[in-house]
């Protein structure tokens, strides 16, 4: 059955006129022009969901015509006992590197939580350590080239007064919603009216 309706489009076929009654056979207007036949209107020659005859595929292979494809469709993907939806072959480059991202960071997250170094939790170990040995020096009259800026802005923090207002404005949106956060707590604390959920 034709999965599509299928039009022959007007154009100069360049067969000779014994092919004539070929066209004539499938009620196909046709005239000799400089002794080729040329089909003068599009004529549509098969209907979505009718059989493709022998004389309808025969013309659409003389004229080089190749109007259906065919293929599956993949419903369902078994591998390995498992079934599966087709989407999940749909996946690309940049999927698996989301994916592969997030396993990292996990795995990051897991040594550092057991102390155990790996390649995924080393940049995060020596940033801690880092973090460690600045509230060292601040603490301490140890010092080394990165404390150095942490004690002048501890000596005097008016000399960082142009960084302060970008900073504020940066921190007043999460403190605001910190801030509005306990107040709703505190209404809900007064709908129950001091009873307990099992009361």
């Amino acid at each position: 059955l034709a999965p599509l309706n299928v039009i022959v489009p007007a154009q100069n076929t360049g067969m000779g006129p014994e092919k004539t009654s070929f066209f004539q056979a499938l009620s196909i207007p046709t005239k000799i022009t400089k002794g080729t036949i040329e089909i003068i209107q599009d004529v549509p020659l098969i209907t979505a969901g009718d059989k493709v005859g022998m004389s309808e595929a025969t013309l659409l292979n003389m004229l080089k015509i190749s109007p259906f494809t065919y293929g599956l469709v993949v419903q369902k993907v078994y591998d390995a006992g498992t079934v599966f939806s087709p989407e999940v072959l749909d996946i690309t480059d940049d999927d698996l590197k989301a994916r592969f991202m997030e396993s990292v960071g996990r795995v990051a997250a897991v040594c550092l939580e057991i102390g155990y170094p790996t390649i995924a939790s080393a940049p995060h170990s020596i940033v801690n350590g880092m973090k460690n040995l600045l509230a060292i020096a601040a603490a301490t009259e140890i010092t080394f080239k990165e404390a150095e800026m942490v004690k002048a802005y501890l000596a005097d923090p008016s000399a960082f007064a142009a960084a302060a207002p970008a900073a504020a404005a940066a921190s007043d949106a999460p403190a605001a919603a910190a801030a509005a956060a306990p107040e709703e707590e505190e209404e809900d604390e007064d709908d129950d009216m001091g009873f307990g959920l099992f009361d």
